[in-house]
């Protein structure tokens, strides 16, 4: 199994490529992509930039290049109460809070002809739950919203009926779907950084996040190293 890795932001990618073992590097549509071993597995990581469509470039990209069979998205997000700073979350299913098709008769964050929400595959989420619970380390589980801006209200979400304990960044879903027209298994991990609404969020979001960035790195690696 060839796994391929998808991080947002430097922070999130730097530590992982620093554990990585005969290190090959290429640049391809202006990212470099980084191909070598974490233990025993073999691994194609990247920094894709923020955002769902470089999220979607990086996994394709990942998937037909480098024909990763498995794609880890890594990285930091928001989170509504109960979730709170420092939650490891591991998605039950991704989707879109900013897409608005609803004219045509899709669902609020459907897009058109692509399932409402996309659903990481039991085994996959059962695989990391065993990882995870074998080093010790908790974890929750969620449901994740994506889309390109940094969400500071609940306004974001008003039309979605269960807004408690949710997750919202800038890319899993566009993973997610890439992972899913591709029929390729995948896994998106987050972690807390910022809590939604909260008065100070804009600041704890600056404060902790090379510290979750470093945890997210961590995880994954321990990850890997436990799939081999």
């Amino acid at each position: 199994m060839r796994v391929g890795i998808v991080a947002a932001m430097k922070p999130e990618m730097e530590e992982i490529l620093n554990e990585m073992e005969d290190l090959e590097s290429v640049r391809i549509f202006g990212s470099e992509f980084h191909r070598g071993y974490i233990g025993n597995v073999e691994v194609v990581l990247t920094e894709s930039g923020m955002g769902k469509v470089n999220a979607a470039i990086a996994t394709t990209i990942l998937i037909r290049e480098f024909e990763c069979s498995f794609i880890i998205n890594t990285g930091i997000a928001g989170g509504t109460k109960p979730l709170k700073h420092r939650d490891i979350v591991i998605a039950e299913s991704l989707a879109y809070h900013d897409v608005d098709a609803t004219i045509f008769g899709y669902k609020h964050g459907q897009v058109p002809g692509m399932p409402a929400e996309y659903a990481v595959g039991i085994e996959n989420i059962v695989m990391v739950k065993s990882v995870l619970n074998k080093l010790g380390i908790e974890y929750k589980t969620a449901k994740v919203y994506s889309g390109d801006q940094f969400v500071s209200s609940m306004d974001a979400f008003k039309y979605i009926e269960n807004t408690e304990g949710i997750v919202t960044e800038m890319e899993g879903a566009g993973v997610a779907q890439t992972c899913v027209r591709a029929g390729v298994d995948f896994i998106v991990l987050r972690y807390i950084s910022d809590v939604v609404g909260e008065a100070n969020q804009e600041e704890s979001y600056i404060e902790f996040e090379n510290d979750m960035a470093h945890e997210s790195a961590t995880i994954c690696i321990k990850l890997l190293k436990n799939l081999g």
